[in-house]
C-alpha cells in the first residue's frame, strides 16, 4: 500500500510540474514511465525517477565502470570468466557505489542504506543468473515473451519493489526486516474481517474512492504501454 501511495504522489507531483511547465510553453522530461509494467529490477528503475536514475548513470556508474583499474580487471578476467560475465566485475563495483549513493541521498539512515543494497543484490543476482536462466528455458521451450511468462515477471517485479519499500517506510532496518518477517510469517487477513482496517482513520467509503482512483490509473497506464495516449485523443476532439 505504501508503494502504491508513495508511487502515486510521486509520479502525481511530477505530472503537475510537467504540466504546469507547459502552460508556460516549457517542455519538461518525464520522470515516470509506468515502472510497474516492469519485467526486471533494472528495467524498474530506469522507468522509476528517471533522472535521478540518469544522474547516477552519467555521474557515478560510467565514470567507475570505465576508470583504469575497473578497465583492467575486465581485461584480466575476460579469458577466465568471459566475455559476458567479465565485464558484469566492474559494472557490479559501480552498482555497489550507486546503491550506496541512492540510498544516502533519501536520507542519514541505515534503513536507507539497506534499501539499496537490498536492490543492489537483486540487480546483481538478476545479470549473474540471466545466461543460466536463458539457457534453462531454451531446454524445456519457455517462451520468454509470452504473455503469461511477461504478467508472470511483472508481479514478481512488483512484489520485490514492494519489499524493499517496506524497507524504506520502516523508522530503522530492524524494523524494516521485522516487518517484513511478520508479513511473511503472519499474515492474515483479520484486520479486514473484524473491521480494525475502518478504525485508522478512513472509512468504507474512502476505500471505494481509493479503489476507483486506482483502476483509472490501471487503465489509462495500460493504454499508454499499449502506445494509445490519451490526452492526445482528447485534444484532437472537437470542441462542442
Amino acid at each position: 500500500a505504501f508503494t502504491c501511495q508513495e508511487y502515486m504522489e510521486f509520479s502525481g507531483t511530477m505530472d503537475v510540474v510537467i504540466g504546469t511547465a507547459q502552460i508556460f510553453g516549457i517542455k519538461m522530461q518525464e520522470n515516470f514511465e509506468r515502472p510497474f509494467f516492469s519485467r526486471t529490477i533494472s528495467e524498474f528503475w530506469r522507468r522509476w525517477h528517471i533522472t535521478l536514475g540518469t544522474w547516477f548513470k552519467d555521474y557515478i556508474f560510467y565514470p567507475v565502470s570505465m576508470a583504469g583499474p575497473m578497465k583492467k580487471l575486465t581485461k584480466n578476467t575476460r579469458k577466465s570468466l568471459g566475455s559476458y560475465y567479465s565485464p558484469l566485475l566492474a559494472g557490479t563495483v559501480a552498482l555497489f557505489c550507486v546503491w550506496s549513493l541512492n540510498g544516502l541521498w533519501h536520507g542519514a539512515g541505515w534503513n536507507y542504506i539497506g534499501f539499496g543494497m537490498f536492490h543492489f543484490m537483486l540487480i546483481v543476482l538478476g545479470n549473474f543468473v540471466e545466461p543460466p536462466v536463458a539457457w534453462a528455458a531454451e531446454k524445456i521451450g519457455l517462451n520468454r515473451d509470452s504473455v503469461p511468462w511477461r504478467i508472470f515477471q511483472m508481479l514478481r517485479t512488483a512484489f520485490l519493489v514492494g519489499m524493499g519499500e517496506v524497507i524504506f517506510r520502516a523508522s530503522s532496518l530492524h524494523q524494516g526486516v521485522q516487518m517484513l518477517k511478520t508479513m511473511l510469517t503472519s499474515f492474515t487477513l483479520g484486520s479486514v474481517k473484524n473491521g480494525t482496517l475502518f478504525t485508522l482513520g478512513i472509512d468504507r467509503h474512502d476505500f471505494l474512492i481509493t479503489g476507483v482512483a486506482l483502476f483509472l490509473v490501471l487503465a489509462v497506464s495500460i493504454l499508454q504501454e499499449r502506445g494509445i495516449k490519451i490526452r492526445d485523443y482528447i485534444a484532437g476532439r472537437k470542441t462542442p
